[in-house]
């Protein structure tokens, strides 16, 4: 066991020898001093609560495109969508005034439309799949 740690140690100053005597050799001090004449600052940056124009401020626009899937219903038939769509477990917007019910947001424009698919297909409810921009 003890020759083991030996080999060890002995192992660890055979490798980092190098590093070891360069640092002791060296004649090159650094002082703290000359770390901090070597730090350059800029001070455009360092004024950062300066009022400046808006005339120089640019920006840009990014828009998040989305897609939901609209249930178009009539009085007849509102309660039967909407207890549909409840017991297959999708949590619906209601819009009374345009009379629709809105399902999503989808991230993604082929999962509306897989869901779309599914309404037809399983509930023979008709849907169509519209994108909005936020």
């Amino acid at each position: 066991m003890r020759f083991r740690i030996i080999l060890f140690i002995f192992l660890l100053t055979y490798v980092f020898s190098d590093i070891f005597l360069g640092y002791f050799q060296s004649t090159d001090s650094i002082s703290f001093n000359d770390i901090q004449e070597q730090i350059i600052l800029d001070e455009n940056e360092l004024n950062v609560f300066e009022k400046k124009s808006l005339n120089d401020i640019s920006v840009t626009e990014k828009r998040v495109k989305a897609w939901i899937v609209l249930i178009n219903y009539n009085e007849s038939n509102e309660f039967s969508i909407k207890s549909t769509l409840d017991k297959s477990g999708y949590k619906t917007d209601h819009n009374e005034k345009k009379m629709y019910f809105s399902l999503g947001p989808f991230a993604d424009i082929s999962h509306a439309n897989n869901e779309a698919k599914k309404l037809k297909k399983i509930y023979s409810i008709d849907s169509k799949v519209v994108d909005f921009i936020f």
